[in-house]
C-alpha cells in the first residue's frame, strides 16, 4: 500500500518515487528509516517535529539556520542537503509508515512519514479509514489515496484523492501568498505552508504556535492567526474583533503567524469581505477566503505542482504562486 501511494504522489506532483538519485552521495551514506512513535500530530497528518519525524520542528520564517550538508547543489525548497541515510529510491525503499517523495535537492528523494498520530490499537485511530499499525505505533491509511489535505504529508494537498506537491519555496514570508507563512518543516525542507488548515484541537496548531478555533464563523474550526503567537496562551484574531469595513477579517503578516484586521482572511459570506471582495475558495477545502476579484485560477488544482491559486503578497486577484526561482 505504501509504494501505491508514493506512485500516485509521484504521478500527480512529479515527486518521483521510483527515480533513482543520480548524484554520488557520501561514501558512509548507510539508511536508516526509523521513526519516533511517540511524535504528535501534524497538521497535515505527519508528525511534529518535522515531516519526517526525525528532526526538531525550526518554526516559521527562518527558524532554523540554512546548512546542516553541502555535499549537494540545494534549492530555495530544499535550503540543506538531506541526511544521506534517508536517501530513498526504487532499490532502497521506505519502511512502513513512511513515503520516497523528491526532497528538491538535485534529484534526491528521502523517505517522509505519513499516517496521523501513536497507537497501540486500531480504537486510537479516530479517522476509520485508517487502522493502527503496530510495527511502528502508527495510525496508517488503509486504502490508497486520499479524503483530505491531512492524509497527505505536509505541504502536499489532496486534490481529486490523490496527493499534490503544493510546496511553494520560500526564503521569507514575502515570498508566500497572503495566508501562508514560510515554514521550516525541517532543516532540507522550506516552503509556504497555510497557516488556516482544518483542526480538532490546539494540539493540531502546535507547529504553527496559534489555537484552534472558528476565525470566521462559519461552524469549522482552523488554526487562526492569533495576535500573540507562540505565548502560552495565544490570544486568537476572529472577525468579530475587525468592525473597519476597510479593513473587516484577520489577515496574517508578512512574516510569522501574528494577524492584524485587514482585508485577505478567511469569511464566510463575500458581506465579510471589503468593498470590491470576494469569498472564495481557493485551496478546495471549504475554507472561503477574502480575495480582490476573479483572478487567473479557480482554486490551486489549476496551478502547477509546487504552486497554490492564492492572493500575491503584494496585493492583486488570485493567481497560480510559486515562490522565488533561485
Amino acid at each position: 500500500m505504501r509504494f501505491f501511494a508514493c506512485v500516485l504522489l509521484a504521478a500527480a506532483a512529479a515527486a518521483g518515487c521510483a527515480e533513482t538519485a543520480a548524484p554520488t552521495i557520501p561514501s558512509d551514506a548507510g539508511r536508516d528509516a526509523s521513526i519516533d512513535p511517540d511524535s504528535g500530530p501534524d497538521l497535515d497528518g505527519s508528525v511534529d517535529g518535522a515531516v519526517d519525524g526525525g528532526i526538531e520542528d525550526g518554526g516559521v520564517d527562518g527558524g532554523l539556520p540554512d546548512g546542516g550538508g553541502s555535499w549537494c547543489e540545494t534549492s530555495p525548497l530544499c535550503p540543506s542537503c538531506p541526511d544521506p541515510e534517508a536517501i530513498c529510491d526504487e532499490s532502497d525503499p521506505c519502511s512502513a509508515g513512511e513515503v520516497c517523495l523528491s526532497t528538491g535537492c538535485e534529484d534526491f528523494s528521502r523517505c517522509f512519514v505519513i499516517g496521523g498520530g501513536a497507537c497501540e490499537t486500531d480504537e486510537d485511530c479516530a479517522d476509520p479509514a485508517y487502522a493502527c499499525n503496530t510495527t511502528v505505533g502508527r495510525c496508517l491509511r488503509t486504502d490508497s489515496g486520499c479524503d483530505d489535505s491531512n492524509d497527505c504529508v505536509a505541504g502536499f494537498a489532496c486534490e481529486d484523492g490523490v496527493c499534490v506537491d503544493r510546496r511553494v519555496p520560500c526564503a521569507t514570508g514575502a515570498d508566500c501568498p497572503h495566508g501562508y507563512t514560510c515554514f521550516f518543516a525541517s532543516p532540507d525542507q522550506r516552503f509556504c505552508r497555510r497557516v488556516t488548515r482544518a483542526c480538532a484541537d490546539d494540539i493540531d496548531c502546535l507547529v504553527l504556535g496559534v489555537p484552534c478555533g472558528d476565525a470566521d464563523g462559519d461552524g469549522s474550526d482552523e488554526c487562526m492567526p492569533s495576535l500573540t503567537p507562540n505565548q502560552p496562551d495565544a490570544v486568537s484574531c476572529d472577525n468579530t474583533q475587525c468592525s473597519e469595513p476597510s479593513a473587516p477579517v484577520c489577515e496574517i503578516a508578512e512574516q510569522g503567524t501574528v494577524a492584524a484586521c485587514g482585508r485577505f482572511g478567511l469569511c464566510g459570506a463575500a458581506v465579510q469581505c471589503a468593498l470590491g471582495f470576494e469569498c472564495r475558495d481557493l485551496w478546495g477545502d471549504g475554507r472561503k477566503e477574502c480575495v480582490s476579484g476573479p483572478g487567473s485560477c479557480v482554486d490551486s488544482s489549476a496551478c502547477a505542482p509546487r504552486e497554490v491559486c492564492a492572493s500575491p503578497r503584494s496585493g492583486g486577484p488570485p493567481t497560480c504562486v510559486g515562490g522565488p526561482s533561485t
